[in-house]
């Protein structure tokens, strides 16, 4: 959806699974070119112009008034106070409510198709690409990817981080098209891949073809260069990624944890790095004097980050719609693990971090919501034994499932497989 950039906050899957690519070998038709980031990942880009969609004059003069009703609040480089007092209004609300509501029926996907024009075919052809990779997410992605395939006739690889065929639209009548349209994209494709066993199981079971298995990926080794010695008088705790999905609600439950201990009251504090801020955070996690709102650090500044902590975080929260959670394992999961600090995973057993991290014994896990278990939990972060074991079960996830070398090889083999059909 977005413009892969050399370094941005939303796109490490792909830059990570494509890092070792030469970058003439790499070519992107993306929408949106916003996101925050630097540095060109791909050769060519393209990204969708109003020709490419019906209507798309008028799409390219709604979307923007309607996006901007719904945007989150950025963090800032230097968050200082005038930032941390920052609590939207009844207008902000009412517009993000509005937005919302448009965006989630997904009615603009269906009047403002996707299609093929001259100026994205003389784009193909340009470039002359092997192999289609595609994720979906969009009705209009979906029609992208088979509308280049079948008049190229090349072979597509798809590969999803979370379950959005069934979770997208799933409140509105689209929701019904994406869910077929999405069963013929996966069904018509070369090679799919899917992130973990959970998932894996289900896509094979659901879909009736066979997924390949994967998981996100990154090198192990540049995290033990930066590990430093946590200073014993102070806790902190960190949390870096998105607070999308109601994921505040367990900060929420962290936070009455921490003002209930007494050690805790005196010495922790929360630092949530993230890319921005939703609307609708609470005013009581918004303005908190425990917790401190950063920007997310670079890629290669995480190890030294994770480093400082404590305790790491890593929530999802039990009130978030099923589907949109069940299936996909955190982004920051793998990199946890790396840094070799006590986890704390926080959410809903059928969550596929929680379940992940429950199989895998790389964190301690609260799945049900109570800061009675929660407060339990933290407690054993202070057992040597306990963590020891937890460690451990860290560093055998990451050999068998998140190693870049092996992980890249793995799917570079499949995707050059399915390019000399």
């Amino acid at each position: 959806m977005s413009k892969v950039k050399e370094n941005d906050p939303v796109n490490l899957l792909l830059r990570m699974q494509f890092a070792d690519w030469p970058k003439d070998k790499i070519a992107q038709i993306h929408a949106q070119a916003e996101i925050n980031g630097f540095g060109e990942f791909c050769d060519k880009y393209y990204q969708l112009k109003s020709c490419d969609r019906l209507f798309g004059g008028l799409f390219d003069l709604l979307r923007g008034k309607v996006f901007r009703m719904v945007d989150a609040k950025k963090i800032k480089e230097s968050y200082g106070e005038e930032n941390k007092i920052y609590v939207p209004n009844f207008t902000d609300r009412f517009k993000k409510y509005i937005g919302d509501l448009l965006i989630k029926s997904g009615l603009w996907e269906i009047i403002f198709n996707t299609r093929l024009s001259e100026c994205m075919m003389a784009f193909i052809n340009d470039f002359k690409p092997d192999v289609i990779y595609t994720q979906g997410y969009s009705l209009g992605f979906v029609r992208l990817s088979m509308l280049i395939s079948k008049k190229y006739n090349i072979p597509i690889c798809f590969q999803t981080t979370d379950d959005w065929p069934n979770s997208l639209y799933n409140s509105s009548p689209v929701g019904w098209l994406i869910k077929r349209k999405a069963s013929e994209l996966i069904k018509y494709s070369k090679l799919r891949l899917a992130f973990g066993e959970k998932m894996r199981d289900e896509y094979e079971k659901r879909y009736g073809v066979k997924f390949g298995l994967t998981y996100h990926l990154d090198n192990p080794q540049r995290f033990i260069s930066k590990r430093n010695e946590v200073v014993k008088d102070k806790f902190k705790i960190i949390y870096t990624g998105g607070l999308g999905h109601r994921r505040y609600e367990a900060i929420l439950d962290l936070l009455n944890v921490i003002r209930r201990n007494q050690f805790l009251k005196e010495n922790a504090e929360i630092y949530v790095y993230t890319h921005s801020i939703p609307r609708e955070l609470p005013k009581e996690i918004l303005n908190s004097k425990e917790i401190n709102y950063l920007p997310l650090p670079a890629h290669e500044n995480l190890p030294l980050v994770l480093s400082e902590a404590s305790l790491l975080f890593l929530p999802e929260s039990f009130n978030e719609d099923r589907s949109a959670i069940e299936y996909s394992i955190s982004t920051k999961a793998h990199l946890y693990m790396m840094s070799e600090r006590p986890i704390l995973v926080y959410g809903p057993p059928y969550s596929g971090t929680v379940n992940y991290a429950s199989r895998g014994g790389w964190g301690i896990v609260v799945d049900e919501r109570s800061e009675t278990k929660l407060s339990e939990k933290l407690d054993k972060i202070f057992d040597n034994d306990i963590m020891m074991v937890v460690q451990n079960s860290a560093k055998k996830c990451v050999e068998n499932n998140h190693d870049l070398e092996k992980g890249g090889k793995n799917i570079y083999d499949q995707i050059l497989a399915i390019s000399s059909q």
